[in-house]
């Protein structure tokens, strides 16, 4: 990552140093990427010889924000929807649960994920492969969706233009994402209360290659024909990564109720939530 993929501007100053790995923003229009250098279609996330899925985590601990999703966005009664990079099949199959006359179709490039969407999960509309090769129907989808899936896609125009030509008109481009200031603003905590250590969960340089604030996210999609971002504060993972504390669980659930009603005081101006959940549509 040389550049900026919003600007294409060279110049950047760096906010956050990974054990290595400097974090940059664009001194132009303020995106922030990763300057490590990760493949385009990077398949080892889900992959490993011994990997096994905590499902506590993917299944029991999602399945409160999908719930709150199906009931902000999917309102009409039927309509088709498809899930990009829909990893273990999970919210594929709580759409096909709770809205019956939906369809739900999932693209996954692992095809280690799919297998066990297959076969455990009982998910037969979850498909291995990139998106993009699927020769889906053009026009064909009322929502299309992308949970934890833009920040890993060093360059994520070419799918969002793709994407944008598989819904139907006034359709409806979900993306989720990490809420870039708040997540630096925890990883800079981290580093003052316990210094920089291996292993640690700080901004994930080698993964999360592109960074979003309210600002430059919007501003992708704009790039990509999408129109009307709207901003949304859901419900929380209820889980704590490395945690099997209830307390901080309880402790997520209330930094939610708070960010909520501080988005809501603000006019969708402020956003404290450690999530970014933003709406565009298709004109």
């Amino acid at each position: 990552m040389k550049s900026c993929i919003l600007c294409q501007s060279t110049e950047s100053k760096t906010v956050f140093n990974e054990n290595g790995i400097p974090i940059l923003e664009c001194q132009n229009c303020g995106h922030v990427y990763s300057s490590y250098e990760q493949e385009e279609h990077y398949e080892g996330y889900w992959d490993g010889a011994e990997q096994t899925y905590d499902l506590e985590w993917w299944d029991n601990a999602h399945r409160a924000v999908y719930s709150d999703f199906i009931k902000t966005y999917l309102k009409e009664p039927k309509g088709n929807l498809l899930d990009v990079g829909c990893g273990l099949g999970f919210f594929v199959k709580a759409v096909l649960q709770d809205k019956p006359g939906w369809t739900a179709v999932g693209y996954e490039i692992s095809k280690q994920a799919v297998k066990f969407a297959n076969e455990q999960n009982g998910m037969k509309t979850v498909y291995a492969g990139l998106v993009q090769d699927s020769k889906l129907p053009k026009e064909s989808f009322d929502t299309i969706t992308l949970w934890d899936v833009i920040e890993h896609i060093p360059k994520p125009h070419s799918l969002l233009t793709y994407l944008h030509s598989l819904l139907k008109p006034g359709g409806v481009l979900f993306l989720q994402t990490p809420n870039f200031p708040i997540q630096l603003a925890k990883a800079n905590l981290k580093v003052k209360l316990k210094g920089m250590k291996e292993g640690v969960h700080y901004l994930e340089a080698k993964d999360h290659v592109n960074n979003y604030k309210m600002a430059t996210l919007a501003e992708l999609g704009k790039q990509c024909g999408f129109t009307n971002p709207e901003y949304k504060v859901l419900m929380p993972i209820l889980s704590v990564s490395g945690s099997k504390s209830k307390l901080a669980v309880y402790i997520k659930l209330a930094y939610y109720y708070f960010t909520k009603l501080v988005f809501t005081l603000s006019f969708k101006t402020i956003n404290w939530n450690n999530t970014l959940f933003l709406t565009l549509k298709k004109p």
